[in-house]
């Protein structure tokens, strides 16, 4: 269950750049005389707009593609190496294949379909909706723009810490390609290329590709072979590796269109992608056990089985580990301490397997059409379909002890679509008004077993969220150098939640008292509802002292929506939760120095950050004073 609290935060950030080459656009020119050696400029459209990223008035860091491949970033999670205040890592394998991110300390540590990301990912203006499948490859790109939060109004619902945002190449008239292979320790091969095609005058075509292979570096042991005579059998003999964990095996392939004749009001771009990851768990290791209440599976008595104990540590310096799992096993000889003392080691009821993989198949096309209606007035059209599909499994105690084994099967389905129509109003103003849709339709199922509480159960979890918005951008220029922005976006959003828990047979949970599954009696054909509306805004101002200095303030706010418990135990714990919201106070500069040789923005903000939600282990206003976490 959850429940919500309020946090005032306060922080600041500063980034310094030397010069160096790449441009993601073509950018205004440096003032004369300063071209010389300058850090030159990427062009970003974070307001809507093409702007210099030192002209945009927000906390934002800007890479090109070309400075990504040079620092051998590829992966989404690379991403905290190139921006303060950014966290970007593998969820745990409790979350399958997602992505943990967070930026200034914001974000998502959850994949549940019940829950909503903290910072929004975009992939060539394409919102992708869930942590699962977040782990996204960087091959190809033009540039990425990450944008501290709040971003309400900008980025929409769910970007509270921020936004992430993935620009790749588009098809262009010069033509070319390229080819890259790397090999490495660990039987790495990754190979990355490709290639430009002119079909017509203004018709070009791209295609990319990528593959990545590297052996997992935590070898998984059987405990009975590395240690004969200590009660467990060897299922092995000879070599007692198993398997292993940290393993990468990462196939993906993306094809574009363009249409963009010369002289014509209309672009248009389609794109496909297609990506295969059967890469392996991320690499867990047991490294402390001392708890007697936490043992092995012993039928009617949960006290008598085997401890969870040091005896199956491999040691802090070592990447192994004796997980494996399985709640099942062929243990008929006795489990004998050092030093004497037996226990009958017996095998869990309808034990069943999992592997060490966490896979994700992911695919999406996607349409852009820009249409100038007038040398002032411009309309873009945003279509897209994504989907993915993936399985992990984890042994949560990382011993040969039946404990705590778990697998979860996630599918994830959404349609978007947004309409901008931008203009300028002379010298006078800037504006963008637009609308947004969500539809995306989840589903979570696998297994979950913990034999000695007799807990074990088949969850199969239909999921739907939609997410509708109206919004509004505009910059006025009251004066020269001066500039006052605002922002204003009205969101309705409704999520439910239908919940079904049944036995491995397929039969519901009897209610009996300490018998399998008791807890979960009449959660199954349960729906959980959540519907709200939320009106975010933006104000702020900026003013450039000169050609290299400006300096900005602003008030923002965001929210992460709302959803229902999705781990609840007993009927009454199936709740709505509130939003997460935040509004932030931040003021900030941008300036170049030295004949524009040194680059140096920094920023300072000010977070009133309410009704968090965070986990809640004790709930004695439920029937049952166990609780879920979120």
């Amino acid at each position: 269950m959850l429940f919500t609290r309020k946090l005032l935060t306060g922080a600041g950030t500063a980034a310094l750049c030397l010069a160096t080459p790449g441009l993601a656009q073509t950018a205004e020119p440096a003032p004369a005389g300063q071209a010389d050696q300058a850090v030159n400029d990427i062009v970003v459209t974070a307001q809507f707009r093409a702007q210099r990223l030192q002209d945009t008035p927000i906390a934002i860091t800007a890479t090109t593609g070309a400075a990504l491949e040079a620092r051998s970033l590829t992966s989404v999670t690379d991403l905290t190496a190139t921006a303060p205040n950014v966290n970007l890592s593998s969820a745990s394998g409790l979350n399958g294949s997602a992505v943990n991110a967070y930026i200034r300390g914001i974000g998502q540590n959850d994949s549940s379909f019940a829950l909503e990301p903290g910072v929004g990912i975009y992939i060539d203006d394409v919102y992708y909706g869930t942590t699962f499948g977040a782990i996204l490859d960087l091959n190809d790109l033009d540039r990425v723009e990450v944008l501290r939060g709040p971003q309400g109004t900008l980025a929409g619902k769910n970007s509270i810490g921020g936004s992430v945002k993935l620009f790749s190449k588009k098809p262009d008239a010069d033509g070319g390609g390229f080819v890259e292979a790397t090999l490495g320790r660990f039987n790495r091969v990754d190979f990355r290329g490709s290639a430009d095609f002119t079909i017509a005058d203004g018709l070009y075509a791209r295609l990319s590709g990528v593959s990545k292979h590297t052996d997992g570096f935590m070898t998984l042991l059987d405990f009975g072979c590395v240690n004969p005579g200590q009660g467990i059998p060897a299922q092995r003999s000879g070599n007692c590796r198993t398997g292993s964990e940290g393993g990468i095996d990462v196939k993906g392939v993306r094809g574009a269109l363009r249409y963009a004749p010369d002289g014509s009001r209309l672009e248009l771009n389609l794109s496909g992608d297609f990506s295969q990851n059967d890469s392996e768990q991320v690499a867990t290791k047991l490294l402390y056990a001392n708890n007697p209440n936490v043992r092995s599976y012993v039928a009617g008595d949960p006290f008598a089985g085997v401890p969870l104990d040091s005896r199956f540590l491999t040691g802090a310096r070592s990447y192994t580990s004796y997980a494996t799992y399985d709640t099942g096993g062929n243990y008929t000889t006795p489990f004998c301490a050092p030093g004497g003392g037996c226990v009958p080691y017996q095998v869990a009821p309808g034990g069943f397997r999992s592997s060490p993989k966490s896979t994700a198949r992911s695919w999406g096309v996607s349409g852009t059409i820009d249409y100038a209606l007038s040398d002032t007035l411009s309309l873009k059209s945003i279509t897209a379909y994504r989907a993915a599909s993936g399985t992990a499994g984890i042994d949560l105690d990382g011993s040969p002890l039946a404990v705590l084994l778990q697998q979860f099967d996630y599918r994830h389905r959404q349609f978007t679509q947004e309409l901008r129509l931008s203009g300028k109003i002379g010298a006078i103003a800037d504006f963008t008004l637009g609308g947004f849709l969500y539809d995306a339709r989840d589903w979570l199922g696998g297994r979950s077993q913990i034999p000695n509480v007799q807990f074990d159960f088949l969850p199969d979890d239909p999921v739907t969220n939609n997410s509708k918005s109206l919004f509004a951008h505009v910059e006025l220029h009251p004066f020269a150098n001066f500039n006052i922005v605002a922002g204003l976006r009205y969101t309705h959003d409704r999520k439910t939640y239908l919940f079904h828990r049944r036995n491995p047979d397929g039969t519901l949970p009897s209610g009996i008292p300490f018998t399998t599954n008791w807890l979960l009696v009449g959660l199954d054909g349960r729906i959980g509802t959540f519907e709200g509306d939320r009106v975010d805004y933006r104000i702020g101002a900026n003013y450039r002292f000169s050609d290299t200095l400006m300096a900005y303030a602003q008030v923002s706010t965001g929210y992460k929506g709302g959803g229902v418990n999705p781990r609840p135990y007993v009927p009454d714990q199936i709740v709505a939760f509130a939003p997460e919201t935040l509004t932030a106070y931040e003021a900030g500069f941008k300036s170049d120095l030295f004949g524009r040789r040194l680059r140096a923005n920094g920023a300072i903000f000010y977070n009133d950050y309410k009704d968090i939600q965070i986990n809640r282990y004790v709930c004695p206003e439920s029937a049952s004073r166990t609780c879920s976490e979120p």
